[in-house]
């Protein structure tokens, strides 16, 4: 993006949706990456407005201390040397001698203690994406340039541990711009104290922007396995022939196994879908030598029909929706087929005979999978999506209360506020079916809620005999007298047909003094099964926004309560 471009941009955006105030922390002047970042910043919140918010030049620390008072819901803060020792800049005059080396050394080590402290309290407060210097040192060292000195490799090993610590800090994300653009403009330095090129100041500004406000993750891949998982078609040399291995130049299928192995390990979904015999394609996966765990993959879909069908058969069996997914196959053909039935599904090519570009296919996996922060129920996805096909295939014999009552459920409902957000607020912002309006939080905005000594936020975990779903609802609301308002209230899809939200209901109700409650209820294109089940007791959504449900109906209609039920109170 050019600078008129951004400006383009921010004149278009103004005074347009609702104003998000953002802060940029840094040492140097912000001049253009202000500009850029609030353009990027507007592309990407698309109807909302930025307000910019930055501090003075030269106190970097006062600054990070400014942003956490201000009202932002997001912050970036840009570190460059000259913020952990003025000498290692260009606008300073203090020595690069061999003899003060030492002391810059320990400077650097006191400045960056002194940060990580400040950013810490910063992304206590609300998210935070901290980038490191970009900026090439000084002609500092004894040796060529081409040589590393001492000196440098000392810097740099203090640089990388406090980096890594502060992204053990909560609210925290330490951004990595990759850009390729000249970084520093000295001529602007030393007349405006600004120093960076503005195309990497672009990158720059993209980067923090990308960290910050982050696609939600897909949740499933489903993959090809001819020539895709590995080389060969498996049905004419048979499941001992198909390679991935370096000794038979199929390396790049060895590493797509390995990618897939750890998208597993993180909680992803993986399933198969191949145009095979199920017996040829069960030997295959059998070999010792593969390089993913081959009960990651479930469903196995192997059959001649089209691939389209088998696609809806897995994202049944899964229970979510086809924008979630993404599926690799190596034909274009296939990928085709299975894009004009699911649109929204993401379609990735896998070409084994041009490794440059397998290698882009998995960082391009790396950005549709990666989250800021893992959970755990991330881990507990794919036993869960097992244990709920099986309750699927029982068919009504599973919403028996009979049958529930033979699960040995626990429901549990956590009363405490987490201002972190994590699996709560991940919750809200990715659940589609079981949701009550289908509004999103941002994670500034949850930590401003969450600082209302008025509001309520309990979490509901389940447990039963077929394992752990853990935390599989989130209720968000204020109380108000003897009435509580709900804003958000969304349930996992993996939670469904164990009236786990009877128990929610019940848990809202059993608040002290709390006669009715009020949902902030709205139809969205698939909270059908929400709907449905507020139908149940009367309610559907109304055109002032909001339907109430009163404790005395509640009790009278709620039905059976098929499980044991506990609470964590504040």
């Amino acid at each position: 993006m050019t600078l008129n471009q951004a400006l383009a941009v921010i004149r278009s955006r103004k005074d347009k949706g609702s104003k998000k105030v953002h802060y940029l922390a840094c040492g140097f002047e912000a001049l253009h990456l202000a500009s850029l970042l609030r353009a990027h910043l507007m592309e990407a919140l698309q109807d909302n407005d930025v307000e910019l918010l930055h501090g003075n030049y030269g106190d970097l620390k006062g600054n990070v201390e400014s942003a956490a008072r201000s009202e932002a819901i997001a912050a970036s803060v840009v570190i460059e040397w000259s913020d952990l020792d003025p000498r290692l800049g260009l606008r300073a005059s203090g020595g690069w001698t061999a003899s003060a080396q030492a002391d810059i050394l320990q400077s650097v080590a006191t400045s960056a203690n002194t940060l990580e402290a400040a950013i810490g309290r910063l992304g206590a407060r609300m998210p935070t994406a901290v980038c490191g210097p970009s900026l090439p040192l000084p002609a500092i060292g004894n040796t060529i340039r081409q040589q590393n000195s001492l000196f440098e490799l000392d810097l740099a090993e203090l640089l990388a541990s406090f980096l890594a610590r502060v992204a053990r800090l909560g609210g925290l994300r330490v951004a990595c711009c990759e850009s390729t653009e000249a970084r520093l403009d000295a001529r602007m330095e030393f007349m405006a104290g600004f120093p960076y090129k503005v195309p990497f100041a672009s990158d720059l500004a993209q980067t923090l922007t990308r960290v910050l406000w982050q696609n939600q993750p897909k949740k499933g891949l489903i993959t090809d396995l001819d020539e895709t998982l590995w080389a060969g078609i498996v049905g004419e040399i048979g499941p001992g022939q198909v390679s991935w291995h370096q000794d038979s130049h199929t390396q790049i299928h060895g590493l797509y196994q390995q990618m897939l192995g750890y998208l597993a390990g993180s909680g992803v979904l993986l399933g198969i879908c191949s145009k095979n015999e199920r017996g040829t394609v069960e030997a295959a996966l059998e070999r010792k030598d593969l390089l993913v765990e081959s009960q990651s993959f479930y469903p196995v879909e192997a059959s001649w029909g089209p691939k389209s069908a088998a696609v809806a058969r897995i994202l049944k069996t899964w229970n979510i929706a086809s924008d979630a997914v993404v599926f690799v196959d190596d034909s274009p053909m296939e990928l085709e087929e299975v894009k004009q039935a699911f649109p929204d599904i993401t379609c990735l090519q896998f070409r084994g005979k041009e490794p440059e570009k397998t290698l882009q296919l998995f960082n391009e996996l790396r950005n549709y999978f990666g989250k800021p922060h893992p959970v755990a129920e991330d881990l507990l996805r794919q036993a869960s999506i097992r244990s709920s096909a099986e309750l699927r295939e029982l068919g009504e014999v599973a919403a028996s209360p009979e049958f529930l009552l033979s699960l040995k459920g626990v429901v549990n409902a956590d009363w405490r506020r987490d201002p972190s957000g994590g699996r709560a607020l991940e919750l809200i912002n990715k659940t589609n079916q079981f949701n009550l309006n289908g509004r999103r939080i941002s994670e500034g905005d949850w930590q401003r809620i969450l600082a209302d000594e008025k509001s309520i936020c309990p979490v509901i975990s389940y447990d039963d005999r077929f394992g752990s779903l853990g935390r599989v609802a989130v209720v968000l609301g204020t109380r108000n007298g003897t009435q509580l308002r709900v804003s958000h209230w969304v349930m996992s899809c993996r939670a469904f047909s164990r009236r786990i939200e009877h128990h929610t209901l019940a848990a809202l109700f059993q608040y002290p003094g709390v006669e009715s409650i009020e949902f902030e209820l709205a139809a969205t294109a698939r909270n059908q099964p929400l709907l449905e089940f507020f139908a149940g007791f009367g309610l559907r959504p109304s055109p002032d926004g909001a339907v109430e449900l009163l404790r005395t109906v509640f009790l009278a209609q709620r039905g059976p309560m098929a499980h044991q039920q506990l609470e964590v109170k504040e």
